[in-house]
């Protein structure tokens, strides 16, 4: 089986539950023994300057969220449906209003998980992340 070829595509096969019914699916928690992470820390020097500051008008502002860690990432075969689990808070959907913008962000999230870096991010009213600065 060393020459073994996939026979489908992403995407291609069974439909997913959620999807059939026209929900998008959603991340289930795994067990401690499940988020173990391999990733090694390591020192780092922190940028001086901070994100800056937005109130989006008719939003209300977006809070930010300082010095986090990504300990998980989950999508799947679905148009924009991407979470990064933020330790001590949970699954976090990653903004989702373009292609462009969802895959950066789980670029981003994927980069601070692989690396254990600590995460800034401003999550907006809907609960999605929608700017992530990694250090």
């Amino acid at each position: 089986m060393a020459n073994s070829k996939p026979t489908q595509m992403p995407g291609q096969g069974e439909e997913s539950e959620a999807a059939a019914m026209g929900q998008q699916s959603e991340p289930m928690e795994l067990g401690a023994a499940e988020m173990a992470t391999t990733a090694e820390t390591s020192s780092f020097t922190a940028p001086l300057l901070e994100p800056p500051i937005e109130e989006e008008q008719g939003f209300g502002a977006g809070v930010w969220v300082n010095n986090k860690r990504i300990d998980a990432l989950w999508t799947i075969a679905e148009n924009r449906n991407s979470w990064a689990r933020v330790t001590g808070v949970g699954f976090k959907k990653l903004a989702n209003g373009s292609d462009s913008g969802v895959v950066a962000l789980t670029m981003l999230a994927a980069h601070a998980r692989q690396l254990n870096r600590p995460v800034n991010y401003r999550e907006e009213a809907d609960k999605m992340i929608h700017e992530m600065y990694v250090w």
